[in-house]
C-alpha cells in the first residue's frame, strides 16, 4: 500500500528543493497496522520522496552545472522531517524540528553529473522515533539512500530533534547571552571582509557567496568567515534571529571547496563534496560574525582514481563553536 501526498510544502519554504514543483511523497507502512490514518507509530517508517531534480533552483542550480548538488538531498529532509514527524509520529505542530547531526555520502560520482533532460530523483527515507516520552518522540533519526535516474548514488543520516516552544525560546535566549557574556572573549574580523569570488567556491552569482575571501595560516589552514545573503532568506536569519542551516551548510561546502583548492589546486568548477558529516552545536546568533576554520588533511584518490582532499572545519563564534564538520572534495572530470 502507497499513499502519496503532495500537501508538504508549507508557506515559506519556496526557496527550498519542492517549491512549487510536484512532488510526491509516498509512504510505505510496515503493515495495515500503521496505516496513516490509523494512531502514531512508534517504529521504523518508510518513504520515498520522487520527483525531478530542479534545473532553474536560485542556489542550487548556480554553478558551472557540471553536476547536481547533493544538498538537495539534506534540504529534501529538512523540508519534509517536520510533516513527517507531525503525521505519522505525533509530535505536535507547535515543536519545530532542527538537525544537529547531518551524515552524507556520495556513492557514484558519476550519476551526480549533469545531463541533457530532467534528472529524476527518489530518496528512500527510513525514519525512526528518538527518546520517546509519553509516545511522542523527542527527535526522529533518517537513514537515507538516494537515486538518480534509478542509479543509486548516495546514503546518508539525518538527526532531527522536536523542540517545545517555551524551551526553544529559553534556549534561543540564553545561547544569544551566553554569546555575549564574556567580552573578552570576542572573535571579529580585523578590518572589513569581501565575499570570495564565485567561481572560486563553484556558484556563478556574486549573491551565493557566503564566505569571505580566506586569511592563511600554518600548513595550509585557512580562516573565512560567513557572510549572509540580504536579499535570499535561506541565506540569512530566521525569524528567531539565528543563521538558517542551509547558510551554514552551504558556508561549510564552499570552505571546503576552498580549502581544496589552495591546498591541492582542485578546480572549483569541478569539485563535489563527496562526503560531509556535521554536529551542530548551538545556534548561530545573526548580529555576531561566525568564523570558519579549515584543515586540509593529506590528498589522496578514491577508488576510480579521483583526486580527493579532506578537510576539517569548525564554525565558531566569540569563540564559542557552531558546528564542527569532516568532508571529502573529489575533482571529477
Amino acid at each position: 500500500m502507497t499513499v502519496e501526498s503532495t500537501a508538504i510544502v508549507s508557506p515559506g519554504l519556496d526557496h527550498g528543493l519542492l517549491g512549487h514543483a510536484t512532488r510526491h511523497l509516498i509512504h510505505c507502512p510496515p503493515s495495515w497496522d500503521h496505516h496513516p490514518l490509523e494512531a502514531p507509530s512508534g517504529g521504523e517508517q518508510r518513504f520515498l520522496l520522487t520527483g525531478d531534480a530542479p534545473s532553474t533552483h536560485p542556489l542550487f542550480n548556480d554553478g558551472p552545472g557540471h553536476f547536481h548538488d547533493p544538498q538537495l538531498v539534506t534540504e529534501a529532509v529538512q523540508e519534509v522531517g517536520e510533516f513527517i514527524g507531525q503525521q505519522y509520529f505525533g509530535v505536535p505542530a507547535d515543536r519545530p524540528g532542527l538537525f544537529y547531526r547531518v551524515d552524507f555520502g556520495v556513492t557514484e560520482v558519476a550519476a551526480w553529473r549533469a545531463r541533457r533532460g530532467a534528472a529524476r530523483m527518489t530518496t528512500e527515507l527510513r525514519a525512526t522515533a528518538a527518546n520517546t516520552v509519553n509516545g511522542v518522540p523527542r527527535g526522529l533519526d533518517f537513514r537515507v539512500a538516494v537515486s538518480l535516474d534509478d542509479v543509486p548514488c548516495a546514503t546518508g543520516i539525518a538527526s532531527l530533534v522536536f523542540v517545545m516552544p517555551g524551551l526553544h525560546r529559553t534556549q534561543v535566549a540564553h545561547s544569544r547571552w551566553a554569546v555575549r557574556a564574556v567580552p573578552e572573549l570576542a572573535d571579529e574580523p580585523d578590518g572589513p571582509v569581501r565575499p570570495v569570488e564565485p567561481g572560486a567556491v563553484g556558484r556563478a552569482s556574486a549573491a551565493n557567496a557566503v564566505v569571505s575571501e580566506p586569511s592563511r595560516s600554518s600548513r595550509g589552514r585557512l580562516s573565512t568567515w560567513i557572510m549572509p545573503s540580504r536579499d535570499n532568506p535561506a541565506l540569512g536569519a530566521t525569524p528567531d534571529g539565528h543563521l538558517t542551516g542551509t547558510l551554514l551548510l552551504e558556508s561549510l561546502r564552499q570552505a571546503s571547496v576552498l580549502t581544496a583548492g589552495h591546498a591541492a589546486g582542485l578546480a572549483p568548477e569541478r569539485a563535489l563534496l563527496a562526503s560531509c558529516e556535521v554536529r551542530f552545536r548551538d545556534y548561530a546568533d545573526a548580529e555576531l560574525p561566525v568564523r570558519c576554520a579549515t584543515v586540509p588533511g593529506p590528498g589522496g584518490r578514491d577508488a576510480a582514481g579521483r583526486p580527493t582532499v579532506p578537510v576539517t572545519l569548525t564554525l565558531t563564534q566569540n569563540r564559542r563553536t557552531v558546528a564542527e564538520a569532516r568532508t571529502t572534495v573529489v575533482q571529477d572530470f
